[in-house]
């Protein structure tokens, strides 16, 4: 993990709406002038919503076991998952049940059951994606969850709270043709919680793509020192520091600052 620095120094702040001005930047900061006319068009999207067209079967909503042994090969991509339920992701299968003391149940979750589910998607990359950096991002899964690409255990997580990437480079087909099958174990053993959690893939799932060599999963990082005393006098100190995945050759970075109007008012290249 390469990482990358930049201070750059804004004019204009004062009043919120003044136009940016340039100006002398205090020692050490970085400035740019600001750009004019249109803004610059917004680059490519690197994540796109995956939330689509999956499938899922409880298995057992009174514990985390198969008692039959039917989805034992559920992560394999010829498993026929024909029978599973259609569901758009976010999908929470804990409140579709309805309320019961058993499974390990309380008030605090509302008496709704959690255990096991299997969720399944079949996907196709493009050519176009070959060679290039690729993931599934879960905001959150509850609560234990293992991710399976093409039959192969890609990653797994054990906490439903937080969010968490797979990387499926090594393991997706790229040919526009072979499928993909993804396929997510989830396993919620109550009492799990103080309160009711719910049970499954319950945020926003995102396809992430990117080059080898990209800004890493939430390596942007953002300050404003002394934005209490800097603002009142109409300008502001920015810190950029950005981490860097991939090669470990060196590798420019381009931190830009834009205005509401989408116009560059401070820009500075570091090298990481």
């Amino acid at each position: 993990m390469l990482a990358a620095a930049a201070s750059l120094f804004v004019l204009g702040l004062a009043g919120g709406a003044s136009p940016v001005q340039a100006g002398p930047a205090p020692s050490g900061a970085m400035f740019a002038a600001p750009g004019h006319g249109s803004a610059a068009p917004v680059g490519a999207a690197r994540s796109q919503d995956f939330g689509q067209g999956w499938r899922f079967a409880l298995v057992n909503p009174e514990g985390i076991t198969d008692p039959t042994g039917a989805f034992a090969n559920a992560d394999e991509p010829d498993f026929d998952d024909s029978s599973w339920r259609k569901v758009n992701l976010p999908h929470d299968w804990s409140i579709e049940l309805n309320p019961t003391a058993n499974g390990g149940t309380n008030s605090g979750t509302g008496f709704l059951q959690g255990g096991l589910g299997w969720y399944r998607k079949s996907f196709t990359l493009p050519p176009s994606m070959a060679g290039k950096q690729i993931s599934v991002e879960f905001d959150g899964v509850y609560m234990d969850s293992s991710i399976y690409v093409n039959g192969r255990l890609a990653g797994t997580h054990p906490y439903g709270y937080t969010g968490f990437a797979v990387d499926l480079s090594q393991l997706a087909h790229t040919d526009g043709t072979t499928p993909n099958v993804i396929a997510v174990k989830v396993r919620n053993q109550l009492p799990s919680s103080r309160w009711y959690s719910g049970s499954g893939i319950y945020r926003r799932v995102h396809l992430v793509v990117t080059e080898p060599v990209h800004v890493a999963r939430h390596g942007v990082f953002v300050t404003t020192p002394g934005i209490e005393q800097t603002v009142a006098a109409g300008f502001a100190t920015v810190h950029v520091r950005t981490n860097v995945a991939g090669d470990a050759r060196p590798v420019e970075v381009v931190s830009t600052i834009r205005d509401a109007d989408g116009r560059a008012v401070a820009a500075h290249t570091a090298t990481a």
